[in-house]
């Protein structure tokens, strides 16, 4: 859902009840697991196996019993016929599936764009390309549905608050539970749940961060050639599988107006057990950036020439280049170098004569921040239309549900407000849980452009200030 009216509704402070909201707290993974919850993502393995073969019989979904090239069935070491799900047949080796390894697991989010869309492709044939959607669907399925109830699973019994939050601090809570509540005293009205919430099992938002444009469409309409078509239900599966990080971001952008407060003039920031993996580095990119008014432009990075490239392309040019995109996806996520289709069947050698030169005399390099930047402005157009109408349903909210008007230009977030005297950006307090934790978030603040942070070896000395 892309606005939740009534989810927005119940977080609005009338004007005149409103504390200045100075400060905000993330919350991670790591926060839950301080609390004694059993919150890893080695939690969810366990789960995943104990209760996989009960959702596939609640889906009337059968594991897939393997055959050689003979048509024969395959077998294990032991003589047992192998069978996997779609989840291992999609996300490990389709020629060789077995139970996807610990390393899946331990970076769950990170490694659901791991999906190598060639082999996929080459597995399932010219004739099973429409197996390879309902393959992609059916792992999806799957795995949302276990996460969610592996979620929902978790108990958390309340507890005396040993900590005091006072209306000036909002949180943003990058977890599912309730903890802040039973434990912390914080009133429902001041958190928000970017990725939703137990409680409401359709809001679970859990993937990567790296395909949040929207599947090429001109893939599927290449009727005569169906790796185009497998390419574009991998493409849907990847996006699906993306959490969406711009459209997360937005509404809490809505959230923190409806208590009259604006991300850019956050004065702390507070960062509990997140533990600044890929899939969540979009965010704190976006609050540095935002609190320390750094704009930036990723096309920077473009050479001269690879920059007038892209501006001359018309309507085909930029169409074959997001199609180079779409097929340089196993090289770039995978890092494997190309299968070896049959000649008539290579994807890049079909589309290669209608990209004009120089791509074809540029380094590989250079190809690929092109077909990024390609796909980067599509992205940012699709954006845009979204953002529209997330602002258009927030006025609409205001106006109608709340019969309120527009006089304080908080509420109107939409806006931005030029004349706000820029300060030297919020101040930073972030709990790390070991040295390898330190010297990544480290890197991570300093390559952003924050300097004013200071890092703590627990959460317990961060909110400190907090204790009651």
């Amino acid at each position: 859902m892309l606005f939740d009216k009534e989810l927005f509704a119940s977080k609005y402070v009338e004007s005149d009840k409103r504390t200045n909201v100075d400060t905000l707290i993330l919350i991670g993974n790591g926060f839950d697991i301080w609390q004694g919850l059993d919150t890893s993502y080695a939690s969810f393995e366990k789960y995943y196996e104990a209760h996989l073969d009960e959702v596939l019989t609640r889906f009337h979904l059968k594991k897939r019993t393997l055959l050689d090239k003979n048509g024969n069935i395959m077998s294990d070491c032991t003589g047992t016929p192998v069978v996997c799900s779609d989840v291992e047949l999609f996300y490990g080796d389709p020629f060789h599936p077995q139970k996807l390894p610990h390393e899946f697991w331990r970076d769950f989010e990170t490694a659901m764009d791991k999906v190598d869309d060639q082999e996929i492709n080459y597995f399932f044939g010219r004739e099973g390309i429409k197996e390879i959607q309902r393959c992609a669907d059916n792992a999806q399925r799957i795995l949302k549905e276990l996460f969610r109830e592996w979620v929902m699973s978790i108990d958390i019994s309340e507890e005396i608050p040993e900590y005091e939050f006072g209306d000036n601090v909002l949180f943003v809570n990058f977890n599912y539970t309730d903890t802040l509540l039973k434990r912390f005293g914080v009133r429902e009205i001041n958190e928000f749940h970017i990725h939703g919430s137990a409680d409401q099992k359709e809001s679970i938002i859990v993937g990567h961060a790296t395909h949040p444009e929207l599947p090429y469409e001109p893939l599927k309409n290449f009727k005569d050639k169906p790796r185009f078509q497998g390419l574009y239900y991998i493409e849907e599966f990847l996006y699906k599988a993306d959490k969406h990080v711009e459209d997360n971001y937005m509404k809490l952008q809505v959230f923190c107006a409806l208590h009259g407060a604006r991300i850019e003039e956050i004065k702390k920031i507070y960062v509990l057990g997140l533990g600044f993996g890929n899939a969540d580095l979009s965010y704190i990119k976006h609050f540095i950036h935002e609190t320390q008014g750094i704009t930036e432009n990723p096309e920077d990075s473009l050479s001269g020439e690879e920059l007038f490239y892209l501006n001359s392309m018309d309507y085909m040019g930029m169409m074959n280049l997001n199609m180079h995109y779409a097929i340089s996806h196993r090289e770039r996520v995978m890092k494997k170098d190309p299968i070896s289709f049959p000649e008539y069947e290579r994807l890049e050698d079909l589309i290669g004569p209608y990209v004009e030169d120089p791509y074809h005399h540029m380094e590989r390099d250079s190809q690929m921040r092109l077909e990024a930047a390609a796909i980067r402005r599509r992205f940012l157009s699709e954006q845009e239309e979204r953002n529209k109408k997330i602002r258009r349903e927030y006025l609409r909210m205001l106006n109608k549900n709340l019969h309120v008007g527009y006089t304080d230009p908080s509420e109107l977030f939409v806006r931005r407000r030029d004349n706000v005297k820029r300060q030297s950006g919020a101040e930073w307090h972030i709990s790390y849980y070991s040295d390898k934790d330190y010297k990544r978030i480290d890197a991570v603040m300093k390559n952003y452009g924050c300097n004013d942070y200071t890092l703590h070896a627990s959460i317990n000395e961060c909110i400190n200030i907090f204790a009651k």
